[in-house]
């Protein structure tokens, strides 16, 4: 039975480029999962659960995406 994550963000360390994402199941898709940086390319990302503005954001906006 698919398990639906909570939504998390991801953070650049070299730039500051920041993206909340909100994955639909455990079966992660494109866009949901980033190995590199894609506004400067570096691979020091770090990811945490997302806040709960972020979070609220996130989950509003995979929602229209179904639409």
């Amino acid at each position: 039975m698919p398990i639906k994550p909570k939504p998390f963000t991801f953070v650049c360390d070299d730039c500051g480029w920041k993206k909340t994402v909100a994955p639909r199941s455990d079966a992660l898709g494109p866009g949901d999962w980033f190995a590199h940086c894609p506004k400067c390319g570096s691979e020091a990302l770090s990811h945490r659960r997302a806040g709960i503005i972020d979070r609220s954001v996130a989950e509003w906006l995979a929602r229209l995406r179904r639409f």
